[in-house]
């Protein structure tokens, strides 16, 4: 089996990360945006320099109904994607270990409107987002073995309210992240493991729980979500599968499902996102002679099943929001 290379990923367009969606908080977008009306939509992040937006009910070969890509908008290497209540969108830009932050209207080339980088601010390879209740942004940075949390409305050199970082943590190349209801964060640790973090963690803290062993199924885990009743989700690029993991696993646990074979058609998968019925959307990297694509499970697929859509005429893609 082919090796999943991050070296590559890491210059070139970067691996992702991270659970679709996102909580309240942020800025508030102009008081003229009106959404459009045919979505929802899946928004990700593709080939690198682009934000996509495609109306979820849209399988095969797709167009995108409106991106945000050119010069202006700073993207390089844009990994992990958010969004917040009002829509605004925020993306780790990893080569430029910046959080670019843009309004909910995706406009062409467009500037961000709030920038996190600088010095100060830990960023060290981005990757992963997530967004709580309260609008603040938590990132993973890959290679840093951090975890960072900023305030509502962060903006510039700032410096981060809480680092989670040291060897007690176990963190490991980290790169998608995901928060549950109670604030407790999930790091997919490339090297291997599942690392949770009580919610008010800070510092060389060690994890409450972390799923490892070869019981576990994990190979590569790239990106985390989680339902709503707390189930776990990891998308493993190297072994081109989905785990799922009961709600409060911990330990070298065999997974309670997993989507695996040629017929899924996963391709490197990178992150993952849950859509209102339940569906698994998936971003897919691709390999050579496979183009990137999205594919989408219906609720309890296990085994080598078939995805019941998937949408493909995309370069690379990697971070996902539904």
């Amino acid at each position: 089996m082919r090796r999943f290379s991050f070296v590559a990923l890491v210059c070139s367009v970067v691996a992702l990360a991270g659970c679709g969606g996102g909580g309240g908080g942020g800025f508030s977008g102009p008081s003229t945006y009106v959404p459009p009306t045919n979505g929802p939509f899946v928004y990700v992040t593709d080939g690198g320099f682009i934000i996509a937006q495609i109306p979820q009910a849209q399988t095969g070969v797709v167009s995108p109904s409106a991106t945000i890509k050119g010069p202006n908008t700073q993207l390089r290497g844009a990994a992990g994607i958010v969004r917040d209540a009002a829509g605004n969108i925020y993306v780790a830009s990893q080569s430029a270990n910046a959080i670019l932050v843009f309004p909910p209207a995706l406009a062409g080339n467009v500037a961000p409107v709030l920038q996190i980088g600088g010095s100060a601010t830990g960023l060290s390879g981005p990757r992963g987002l997530a967004l709580d209740a309260q609008g603040r942004l938590t990132v993973t940075n890959t290679s840093a073995n951090s975890v960072t949390i900023y305030p509502p409305g962060s903006n510039g050199n700032v410096v981060p309210a809480v680092t989670i970082s040291g060897a007690a943590t176990g963190l490991s190349s980290p790169s998608g992240v995901a928060l549950d209801a109670a604030g407790n964060i999930y790091v997919a640790n490339t090297s291997g493991a599942i690392t949770v973090f009580a919610a008010g963690a800070n510092g060389n803290v060690a994890p409450v729980r972390t799923i490892s062993g070869a019981a576990t199924g994990l190979n590569v885990p790239s990106g985390v979500c989680l339902d709503a009743s707390g189930n776990l989700y990891v998308a493993n690029a190297n072994g081109n599968s989905i785990t799922e993991y009961a709600a409060g696993a911990s330990g070298n646990v065999a997974p309670t499902a997993t989507i695996a074979g040629s017929s899924t058609l996963l391709a490197f998968p990178q992150s993952l996102a849950i859509g209102a019925s339940g569906n698994l959307f998936v971003t897919n990297f691709s390999v050579p002679g496979v183009p990137g694509l999205i594919t989408v499970y219906a609720p309890g697929a296990s085994g080598n099943v078939a995805p019941v859509q998937s949408i493909t005429n995309l370069i690379g893609p990697i971070g996902i929001s539904v």
